[in-house]
């Protein structure tokens, strides 16, 4: 389309045909011919017409397969076509129409009534357009509020389940705390009470039972001392992983979440994943933290899921200007190229039934993007995937977190 004038491609393998044409319409429309069928779709492709003048017979490619080509073509779907034939029979309109023709015109053409035709053809083709532009739109904004409903819903199940964390931390916090701090004065009253045995005059064996006794009930000691000093850390965990006290932004440290994260997933990871920290000198960081530690979650999770037995991963972090980078890399079987572009789509799964929603990466993507970042992420397959979260080191008036 030229200027304000519409384009129409007239296709007739007679140069008298096309001269005749192209006299009765040059001086409304913007023309565009070719002799062929070939030559119809080439030029069809080059000026996206917005009618076509389709002859029906012509040597090689005909006319009804042109049409037929067309339609194939999201393209060209609601391009009008208006077939022209020297046949009057009503058998052979009927087959242009079951084609994809839109109208057919006899030859020789009244000049009248080619005009009235090519004008209610364009009419009807502008409308089809813009209903397939409202679909697209009307898909495209259904789409949005998909994501938009899974992000609610997530926002909301992640500050529920916060609650219920740091409930639970809170609640485990000073029994365990009660008994790793007592550990130390059962160990060393224990201690005192084997000394008086020793210095004690039993029988011979009754000492060596005693013996026995003490040795058994250090072991015991040094083993709830150390369980109670996991549950401590755990509870640690889950308390800095929910950051319930963190609701609206706050400067944190980076490395603080990826660790208190790491600690939650040591029972996916123990015996089967290394993990190497690679952490550079990163300032503190504006955010809102526990949502930040949920994208840390999700990408350590698939990073392990992409692995098949043993396996590593590598974190990294470093400080650009302006902004901090956090990647996650495993050595599993990467991603195909066509799945690239489709990783962050919501749903979208590579893993079988069951195993996996889609939901975590597209999560992932909004909550950083709320935070004026961006993910980026590298594979190829056999040589694992880099998932990179960029994020600022100080987050513009106005961004906020997923459900503020």
């Amino acid at each position: 389309m030229t200027g304000d004038r519409l384009t129409i491609l007239i296709v007739d393998d007679e140069p008298f045909n096309l001269d005749l044409l192209e006299q009765e319409l040059i001086d409304d429309y913007e023309l565009v011919k070719a002799e062929d069928g070939e030559g119809a779709l080439q030029q069809a492709e080059a000026c996206d017409p917005d009618l076509i003048l389709l002859d029906v017979r012509m040597p090689g490619m005909s006319g009804l397969e042109v049409v037929q080509h067309l339609r194939e073509s999201e393209r060209y779907v609601t391009t009008p076509v208006i077939m022209l034939t020297a046949q009057s029979g009503l058998d052979a309109q009927v087959e242009g129409l079951d084609a994809g023709a839109d109208d057919y015109i006899t030859k020789p053409f009244e000049p009248e009534d080619l005009h009235a035709r090519i004008r209610s053809a364009l009419r009807i083709g502008q409308l089809q357009k813009e209903l397939a532009q409202e679909r697209n739109d009307l898909r495209q904004a259904l789409e949005e509020l998909r994501a938009a409903e899974v992000q609610l819903v997530h926002s909301e199940k992640m500050a529920g389940l916060g609650k219920l964390v740091a409930g639970v931390a809170h609640e485990l916090n000073n029994p365990i705390g009660f008994i790793y701090a007592n550990m130390d004065h059962f160990r060393r009253y224990v201690g005192e009470l084997q000394a008086v045995f020793d210095a004690g005059s039993l029988p011979a064996e009754s000492a060596e039972r005693a013996g026995r006794a003490f040795e058994v009930l250090g072991r015991l000691v040094e083993s709830c001392s150390n369980g109670a000093g996991r549950i401590k850390k755990i509870v640690q965990g889950l308390r800095t992983f929910s950051r319930l006290d963190e609701a609206e932004r706050k400067v944190v440290d980076i490395h603080e979440g990826i660790d208190s994260t790491l600690g939650l997933l040591e029972y996916h990871l123990k015996g089967r994943i290394e993990v190497h920290r690679d952490y550079g000198e990163l300032p503190r960081v504006e955010c809102y933290a526990g949502q930040l530690n949920q994208v840390f979650m999700n990408l350590l999770i698939n990073a392990a899921d992409a692995i098949e037995g043993e396996g590593d991963i590598w974190i990294t972090t470093a400080v650009d200007v302006g902004v901090v980078r956090v990647s996650v890399r495993d050595s599993g079987a990467g991603i195909d190229p066509e799945h690239l572009k489709q990783v962050f789509d919501p749903f979208f799964t590579t893993k079988d039934v069951g195993k996996g929603t889609g939901l975590g990466l597209s999560i992932s993507y909004g909550i950083v993007e709320k935070h004026g970042g961006k993910i980026e992420v590298e594979s190829e397959v056999g040589e694992g995937a880099t998932f990179t979260v960029v994020v600022p080191v100080r987050m513009e008036e106005g961004e906020g977190g997923v459900g503020s």
